[in-house]
């Protein structure tokens, strides 16, 4: 009667190393989730996220080391290789996220890896390599530009390729050859209409780079303003919405550095686009007095934006005293454009 427990042990323990690996691989996924505690103070915020990480790094590199040949070790070596760039990124340690990146070009390239998982880790490691991209603005672009086009030649047909090739464009507004390179390679590539239409905006955008537009927008107030009347000044034209985050920010910031810029043949020109007209209005009458204020009512259905091909917010033109569109990125250096043009 004894013998027979035998065989049944023998057939117990694999059960039993399965089921670990499942409800360790469960454990794994529910870390995925973030810190569960409620914390209110920034240190204390950033001090729970690091020991999260530093959990789930130890969780993961626990399953890998004792299940090799599970068929989710794979997908547990690209979860550790993000956690190890989050954490280098929170310590400021560029070499954790350096080694990140090179176990996501290892798995990219495992012949253990499924299509789906080399795509899948290619992905992640080019979303670093963006990230972590330095130097000065035309090395990040070249860095940005290369990872893009790599992932791309190396997973033909993945839809996430032309995003990647039209996100890399947006860095290249000083480099318009090289832009539209990147734009028609992504629309002969996707699919997606939605990528498609994007690409078509992006295109129409710089077609109108270097030539003088016609451009009216409606006024809060009633009527219309043809942007030729301002000929003889620089005009910065701003594209915003109380729903974009990102727009009142930029707005802040540049509402500071707009009160050491010189006046003179300066006119600047917003144009919201929010959903509800008075929440337009509520934050666009704390704009300085001489601001030209325009609503659009349809939002980015309205004949203004769909015109100009404006898909993203907020949108900073600058044009020239003679009403040509000197840049259609101002974001981020509008104060040099303002300044240089000021002075021709």
């Amino acid at each position: 009667m004894i013998r027979p427990l035998i065989p049944l042990v023998a057939i117990f323990l694999p059960l039993v190393a399965i089921a670990d690996s499942a409800s360790e691989w469960a454990l794994i996924l529910k870390l995925d989730e973030g810190p569960q505690k409620k914390i209110s103070s920034i240190t204390d915020v950033r001090q729970e996220a690091r020991n999260h990480l530093l959990l789930q790094q130890k969780t993961l590199e626990t399953f890998i080391s004792r299940y090799p040949s599970d068929p989710n070790v794979i997908e547990a070596q690209m979860k550790l290789a993000a956690v190890q760039a989050a954490l280098g990124n929170i310590d400021e340690n560029h070499a954790l996220v350096d080694t990140a990146i090179k176990s996501l070009a290892s798995l990219e390239s495992s012949p253990k890896a499924t299509a789906e998982q080399a795509a899948n880790a290619g992905f992640l490691k080019v979303s670093l390599q963006m990230q972590d991209a330095g130097g000065t603005d035309a090395e990040r672009r070249d860095v940005i530009i290369a990872a893009a086009q790599d992932f791309n030649n190396r997973h033909p047909g993945d839809r996430r390729g032309p995003r990647l090739l039209v996100e890399a464009a947006t860095l290249c507004d000083d480099t318009p050859s090289r832009k539209r390179e990147l734009l028609d390679q992504a629309a002969r590539e996707t699919k997606e209409a939605s990528l498609k239409q994007r690409i078509a905006d992006d295109l129409h955008r710089l077609d109108l780079l270097g030539r003088t537009p016609s451009i009216k927008v409606p006024l809060i107030k009633g009527g219309v303003l043809d942007l030729a009347t301002l000929r003889g000044n620089v005009v910065v034209l701003i594209f915003w919405s109380t729903d974009s985050p990102h727009s009142l920010l930029w707005l802040r910031d540049f509402r500071i550095a707009y009160e050491s810029l010189s006046k003179n043949n300066l006119k600047v020109v917003t144009v919201g686009l929010d959903r509800s007209r008075q929440s337009y209005e509520s934050r666009a009458k704390s704009f300085p007095p001489e601001w030209v204020d325009s609503y659009d009512s349809d939002g980015w259905l309205g004949a203004l934006p769909r015109s100009l091909g404006i898909n993203a917010l907020p949108s900073v033109w600058i044009l020239d005293k003679k009403g040509v569109v000197r840049t259609i990125n101002a974001k981020s250096n509008f104060a040099k454009w303002i300044r240089d043009l000021q002075a021709e």
